[in-house]
């Protein structure tokens, strides 16, 4: 879906890494503060960037760590951008201000390490990308009255008899995880490394804000159901406000915080791509043998 919504679809080949790459993230785009094209012209609405600031020192730690502790891991490494310690040292490794204030704005970090509901994608490759999924979550069910086709127009009237409309008021609306379409372990070896209960976590959390919007909207639950859901996954109804705006009702630059480029460090960045195309061969090129490291 993302190569087919990418206006270029064309390899990009990188002389320094010596590597093709499907996607280079739009990056005269994110130089720009501007969103990428994909994202940009995304109809769902369901995409998100915005800036994590992470302890580099301890990317070889992360990497090695058990399999079972891998997202774990991966969230600690995320550094909170409103703990003054972390902006005095960001700001002693060179990062300007408009970034610390875009990653105290970022819809990841909320997602990620504030709310809690988003895993990374295969973290048993140990690559640790900074791309998360928060896990689907499925249609309202619901129920109905007759099954049977016979007679389901009235001839005269010519409207639906009212046990051919849909009833969501039962107790079994919500359903149950463990019998949801989307095997949970599917998905686990998705996101979690095989781990479901990390994917449970999540899904019952979206589900929780579901009841809690379902009491506030159509009110058909009880207070106490709701307020009870958002207790037993550590939400607040703060939060579950904020959730349901974030993923709903959200503008484009709340979904897209992205600090533009600085000018002194894309002129460090810069290079001529004749001069290397000229000096480079076959093999590991200089420097990306500790690249990612």
């Amino acid at each position: 879906m993302c190569v087919t919504g990418c206006p270029y679809k064309k390899t990009y080949y990188n002389w320094q890494t010596g590597k093709s790459e499907k996607c280079i993230l739009c990056y005269p785009r994110i130089e720009a503060g501007h969103a990428p094209a994909c994202m940009h012209s995304c109809v769902g609405r369901i995409r998100y960037l915005g800036v994590l600031l992470y302890d580099a020192d301890r990317l070889p730690e992360v990497a090695t760590v058990d399999e079972s502790d891998l997202v774990e891991q991966q969230m600690e490494m995320l550094m909170d951008p409103f703990d003054p310690e972390v902006i005095q040292q960001a700001e002693k490794n060179g990062i300007a201000d408009s970034t610390i204030k875009a990653a105290q704005k970022s819809p990841i970090y909320k997602f990620v390490k504030e709310w809690g509901m988003a895993l990374p994608l295969h973290p048993e490759f140990r690559t640790l990308p900074m791309l998360f999924y928060v896990p689907p979550l499925l249609p309202v069910m619901a129920s109905l009255g007759k099954k049977r086709n016979d007679q389901k127009l009235n001839d005269v009237a010519k409207r639906w008899d009212d046990e051919w409309l849909y009833d969501t008021s039962t107790e079994e609306l919500w359903g149950t995880i463990e019998d949801s379409r989307f095997p949970m372990q599917y998905l686990a070896n998705l996101f979690s490394a095989g781990d479901t209960e990390k994917v449970k976590n999540r899904v019952k959390k979206l589900m929780a804000v579901r009841i809690y919007r379902r009491w506030k909207t159509v009110g058909d639950i009880s207070k106490e159901k709701a307020i009870h859901a958002l207790k037993d996954v550590n939400l607040t109804t703060k939060m579950a406000e904020e959730i349901y705006y974030l993923t709903s009702l959200a503008k484009f630059n709340d979904r897209f915080v992205i600090p533009p480029a600085h000018r002194e460090e894309a002129i460090e960045l810069t290079e001529n791509t004749g001069d290397r195309k000229g000096s480079t061969g076959f093999g590991f090129k200089e420097g990306t043998t500790e690249r990612g490291a």
